[in-house]
């Protein structure tokens, strides 16, 4: 069923729920300094819902202040601090590797589990009413609140003019001209990035207002890994908007007695960078936070003006770096109704499960540290009723010029009977937006969203061996983020990859891509395989991929084949169709086809 224009709510809440849903946990390696003046890396897992850090080797840790302990493990699976500090493997003494023995990983997993079923029943309409998402046509305004804390102020000295520019810019709009806090650094504006994804079909208006200073302490909203009192700032900077004069009601659009959207920019770092449990998570959701002018604020989103964590020190000022605007646009697109598709279930981070780095809505809110944060996918753009993907039925010779040139995709139906599995065809070039990509040429996306409406808990890539919307990788690896090791102490069991090989799978998925793939024959889907092949995949000097569909072309032309060695991984044949290896040096003379070409080996 097409899901054009069908984005229906099934998140509801009672007067004192508050649901949210936001940014996947950064994958990099975070390194910090303990108080007894050892290093120590963490790495950060989970999202808003449910988080903890653990070392490099997977000791589960519990920080307290600014420092990590090594965590005991309840009988219900809780975490609590013993008074063990952590340190790297090499640095440990018995006493310490005792207490790492004595964890016990299953019970901590079964209670991971059922905090992530929580998270997922939220979903499940609980009563009324409904939160309708925000408008994803037209320029719908949302109004945007600069929040700061009585012990964390906004860094940039004029924070209007700087998150202005940060949500509102047009190309050509010149930097403000503080550009205290490398506002420079940013691609594109939020409103830019939805403007060029639905070729102006969107174009949101953020109203910046503030700046509100909170009662309290930025520790106080932010404490604890499910931050513990972020609605409470919520509701307190809309009480100080209102009294400073700010009118709810322009932000009720279709008067429906809700404010569209309230979004929160605080000051500081976030969580789901920074790996700090006193930083907000950057999230997004639904609650009640009291009625101005009329109007009641339900849909929220919050998150922060700072990049990276506070011990951070980049090696060419300024010291502190603006936010990317990935997080804002992953956040933002949660309340228009978009799901995460990265897994939330631990058995379901496998290979070959999500998007990684090639959707906004899993790990490409963090490419190039978020200042060019990936595109939508076409499956998104289609869902958002911003283009209309093109199905390919007949057999022939097609091509595809670079997506942000022409800003068309290709459609394949499975074939399978009582199937509604499909693929999507669609050429990225490192240009625009799609520039800070590891790996150019024809993606293809296997879909399997078997809802007739989008809702923001649906999870679509949960279930171990059955995503809703992945990849096809032309080198058939995609390595999921969640298995990657930390490079200080090597390959392990459950992370037995590098950061170099992690990109280097990205790299190869496109096609031909560094693989030369240049057909695919079958692709195997949740409910069966798709055979419908695709041939002569290639992509010329000016980016453009052409192929041919259901027809294998006929050969033409002979080429000499001198020491050729072994090709890419591309099979050669006989003249009558016998399969005789990849390596031309081991065969003797003859007339051989390969890539659908005749070659002679002398």
């Amino acid at each position: 069923m097409r899901l054009k224009n069908k984005l229906l709510l099934i998140l509801a809440f009672l007067l004192t729920t508050v649901s949210g849903w936001g940014a996947k946990a950064i994958s990099t390696p975070i390194p910090v300094l303990q108080t007894d003046g050892t290093q120590l890396t963490i790495f950060l897992h989970g999202d808003e819902h449910f988080n903890w850090v653990t070392t490099s080797d997977d000791v589960l840790l519990v920080q307290v202040g600014k420092d990590y302990y090594i965590a005991s493990v309840a009988k219900d699976g809780t975490l609590a601090a013993t008074s063990q500090l952590a340190h790297e493997a090499g640095a440990r003494q018995s006493a310490e590797q005792e207490l790492i023995n004595s964890q016990d990983k299953n019970l901590f997993n079964k209670n991971v589990e059922r905090n992530k079923n929580k998270a997922r029943t939220r979903a499940i309409p609980i009563g009324t009413p409904a939160t309708p998402y925000f408008p994803h046509t037209g320029s719908p305004r949302a109004l945007v609140l600069l929040v700061q804390f009585q012990d964390v102020k906004f860094t940039t000295s004029d924070p209007i003019a700087t998150f202005d520019y940060y949500l509102n810019a047009k190309p050509g709009d010149p930097v403000p001209a503080n550009n205290d806090i490398n506002q420079s650094r940013l691609y594109g504006s939020v409103r830019q990035y939805f403007h060029e994804m639905s070729q102006g079909k969107y174009t949101p208006q953020f109203d910046v207002k503030g700046v509100f200073t909170m009662p309290e302490t930025s520790v106080y909203y932010g404490k604890g890994r499910n931050d513990q009192h972020y609605q409470e700032m919520i509701t307190k900077a809309c009480v100080q908007a209102a009294a400073a004069g700010v009118d709810f009601s322009q932000y009720d659009q279709n008067h429906d007695g809700l404010a569209d959207l309230v979004y929160i920019i605080y000051a500081g770092y976030g969580a789901s960078v920074s790996g700090d449990e006193d930083d907000l998570w950057p999230k997004s959701g639904a609650g009640s936070f009291g009625t101005y002018d009329g109007v009641e604020v339900s849909r929220f989103g919050i998150n922060n003006e700072l990049n990276f964590r506070a011990s951070y020190v980049p090696k060419e000022n300024p010291r502190y770096r603006i936010n990317g605007i990935g997080l804002f646009c992953h956040e933002f697109s949660h309340t228009m109704g978009l799901p995460d598709f990265y897994p939330i279930d631990p058995s379901a981070q496998v290979d070959n499960q999500a998007l990684e780095y090639w959707d906004l809505m899993d790990g490409g809110e963090y490419v190039d540290n978020g200042y060019t944060p990936t595109p939508y996918t076409p499956w998104e753009m289609e869902a958002m009723g911003w283009m209309n993907l093109t199905e390919l039925s007949d057999s022939g010779e097609y091509s595809l010029r670079p997506f942000d040139e022409e800003h068309k995709a290709y459609k394949i139906a499975s074939g399978i009977e009582n199937n509604s599995e499909y693929l999507i065809l669609q050429n990225i070039q490192n240009n625009g937006w799609w520039s800070k990509l590891l790996g150019k040429g024809m993606l293809v996306y296997r879909v399997d969203y078997q809802k007739g409406s989008i809702n923001i808990g649906d999870y679509p890539n949960n279930t171990l061996g059955k995503p809703g919307l992945t990849i096809v990788p032309a080198d058939k690896l995609l390595i999921t983020s969640y298995r990657v090791y930390d490079p200080k102490t090597g390959p392990t069991a459950t992370k037995p990859y590098s950061k170099e090989e992690y990109n280097n799978s990205h790299r190869g998925d496109p096609y031909p891509g560094t693989s030369n793939v240049t057909r695919i024959e079958r692709v195997a889907v949740n409910g069966g395989t798709i055979e419908k092949p695709i041939y002569e995949i290639t992509e010329s000097t000016d980016g453009t991929i052409s192929f041919s569909f259901l027809k294998e072309p006929t050969p033409t032309g002979i080429a000499n084949i001198e020491a050729a060695g072994k090709t890419k991984g591309e099979k050669i044949y006989t003249l009558d169709g016998r399969y005789v290896g990849t390596d031309f040096s081991s065969l003797p003379k003859g007339v051989y086809i390969y890539q659908h070409k005749k070659y002679v080996v002398k």
